[in-house]
This record gives structure tokens, sequence and C-alpha cells, in this order.
């Protein structure tokens, strides 16, 4: 008896489309359909993840938004509040952390004003959230989290609550006051965020817990980086000390491949940023970089790369060009290097490593995109194949 495979099956993805990667590719690499299904596969293979959490769950525009935020977090009243400077409220106590974070000289009490505008939030929620691997104890996830939001706006009032109704997922709300003591409003940003985070991550590590906040985007960093040189001194413009440099996995994450990186920080702000680039392994040899040094750092621009160019046998049948980000790099501390760039704007990597890293590349995708092949087929024509 013959077996029916919807026609879809019966021709190879197309490799591109109007310039843009294969999605059946992306599957292949990431999990596809299995992906949610290989999560605790993943955890148990390569352990549960450390990051820390931080992010904004909403806000109240009036007066009565913000009762019930605390009415939220407390359970209507069933578990404690804490207040920025460490004040507990229980029970009908509460009524008084509300009070605390209630205006009525100034919150309105309807969501419209007068113009028939929606009016702006008074306070913003934020939620906390430790690793569940790093069993951060209650009171230490507190004081943690209070600590870290004082720090950062030592002049705002706020209220936190500490919830653990869902399973495996211990965590903090804060209801936080955008107006400080004089009525300046603070607008918590996507950078201030990032800060937030980090700011939480180092107070559980004061702490002992072994946790992370690793960031994967950086958006406005590199403007953060120019403002830093415009206000330097003359001496000091696009001169940074190097933090750290190493060869480790892309952005950290070991489920990515390994670059070399420099990690650098502007000298009168402190702004700090991660360089990751093939180039960097060379660069840093020549200029003997360490922790400490004074560098200048300049991207020049991209320059081709030719790689070899595998068929579906892995036989090298010539080869393809792919970009990489060129640097220029002067440590300032050593004198006497040739350091003239060269000239020709085309590198080609023909050595038999990069033929054998590029087969061994190849080998792996085959074999699980195989692997998906077999299982969509599968689950599409209901019958186990032998």
């Amino acid at each position: 008896m013959g077996v029916s495979v919807d026609k879809e099956y019966r021709f190879k993805r197309k490799s591109s489309e109007a310039g843009r990667k294969s999605a059946f590719a992306h599957k292949v690499k990431n999990g596809g359909k299995n992906y949610q299904r290989n999560v605790q596969e993943r955890i148990n293979r390569k352990g549960a993840s450390k990051e820390v959490v931080v992010k904004i769950s909403g806000g109240a525009i009036t007066r009565q938004g913000i009762r019930n935020s605390i009415d939220y977090m407390s359970r209507e009243s069933e578990l404690p509040v804490m207040s920025e400077s460490g004040q507990v409220w229980k029970g009908d106590e509460i009524q008084e952390a509300k009070e605390h974070m209630v205006d009525r000289a100034n919150d309105p009490q309807n969501v419209m004003n007068d113009k028939g505008k929606e009016n702006k939030k008074v306070t913003q929620n934020i939620v906390f959230s430790p690793p569940v691997s790093a069993k951060v104890k209650p009171e230490d996830l507190l004081e943690s989290v209070r600590k870290t939001m004082h720090k950062k706006y030592p002049n705002h009032r706020f209220v936190l609550g500490y919830h653990n109704d869902k399973k495996d997922h211990p965590h903090v709300h804060v209801v936080f006051r955008i107006r400080d003591e004089d009525g300046k409003r603070t607008d918590i940003r996507k950078k201030d965020l990032r800060e937030i985070r980090t700011g939480f991550c180092e107070e559980l590590k004061l702490k002992g817990y072994d946790v992370k906040a690793t960031h994967r985007q950086q958006q406005g960093l590199n403007q953060s980086i120019r403002d830093a040189h415009s206000t330097a001194p003359k001496r000091q413009k696009g001169v940074y000390e190097v933090v750290d440099v190493g060869y480790d996995h892309y952005q950290h994450d070991k489920t990515k491949p390994k670059q070399h990186f420099l990690k650098l920080k502007t000298l009168n702000k402190g702004v700090e940023k991660t360089y990751w680039g093939a180039d960097f392994g060379d660069l840093t040899s020549r200029e003997n970089v360490k922790k400490g040094d004074l560098v200048k750092l300049k991207k020049l621009g991209q320059k081709e790369v030719k790689i070899p160019a595998l068929d579906k046998h892995g036989v090298q049948h010539g080869w393809k060009t792919v970009h990489r980000n060129e640097w220029k790099l002067d440590n300032l501390g050593v004198k006497g290097i040739d350091r003239t760039p060269s000239s020709s704007k085309e590198l080609v990597l023909n050595s038999a490593a990069m033929l054998q890293k590029q087969q061994l590349q190849m080998k792996q995708f085959i074999q699980i995109k195989q692997a998906m092949l077999q299982n969509e087929q599968k689950m599409k024509i209901g019958i186990k194949l032998g």
C-alpha cells in the first residue's frame, strides 16, 4: 500500500527569497517546532539560566489606580508591603502605604484632563525576578530590590511587595512614583532599566548569590560613549582604558561560536562597552594589550573575506564572500610598532583549518536538517516510518 505525502514535502525548500535567509534553515539551527519542547532538555544539559529579569508591567494614571496597584501587590492587604526606607505595613496598616504613595494635591482623580486628553502616568509598576536556580531568600530579594531602587532614585517614593504564589517564580512588585520629592518627573527609559537590572544583579551578588545580568543589546550605548568623549579633556578624547581582553563565546553565550573581544571604558565617565571581532586576536597580540592599558580604537569600515564554498558533499567548489569589520587599535604605552594598514580590502581564508571548520559546520547542519524533516513527516502523515 502506498503512502500519500503532501506536496510541500516533495520539493526542496528555497534557500532564500527576496534577499531573506531561509526560514527552514533558521528552524534547523534553532529547533523549529520543537523549540519549546526542548527547553527543559537544554536546561538539564546546560544548566538553568542565571539571568535576573527586570521589566515594566504598567502604571497608574489616577489616585485610585495607585491604590489598586497596592491592593494587587498586597493581595487585598493579606501580604505585607515595604517603603523605600524599609518601613513595613501589614493588614489594615496598608492603608498608610496607599496614603504614602498618593499626592492628593497633584495626582488626578480622572483618566482624562479638562482638555479631553489622557493624563500622564503618576506611578510606574516594575517587576524584579531572580533566577529560580539562585534560590534567593525572600528577605534578601526584598532588600536587594529596595537598595537598587533607592540608589538609583534616592529622592523618589516607592513601595514593594514579595510574591511567590506562582510555581517556581518568586518576584517582587514595585510601585514607583515618577515625580520625585521636588516635583521633577523621571521617566524610566531603556537605558535606566538596564542600569536597574545591573544594580539588582550586583546587590544579589553581594549577598552571595550566583546570578548574571547580560545585556544582549545596548541601544544608546554608542551615544553615551560619544557624549563621554565630547565632554572629555582634549588629551582624553578617543582614549579608553582596557577593562578586559580575551577569547570567549560571543556575548558570553555558550550557544554561540567563540570570538576575540575587547572590553573598554571611557576615562572621564567610565562608560563601558565590549567590542567583538575576529581581528582583535591579531591586534591585541601585536599591541601587547592587557588590562589597565590606555588604547585608541577606531572602526575603519568593512572588508571582504572569502571563505570556502562547499557543495552538498562538503567538497569545495569555489569561494563565497562575507564581510568583516576592520579596526585600528593603538596601545598608547607601546612604541615602535608598524601600524601601517593593509591597502587590500579583501582577505582570503584558504587554510586547511578553515576548510575543515566549514565542512564540520555543514555536516552538523545536514544531520539536524534530516532529523527535523523525518520528524515533520511523521507528524504530517501520522505513521511511524521504518
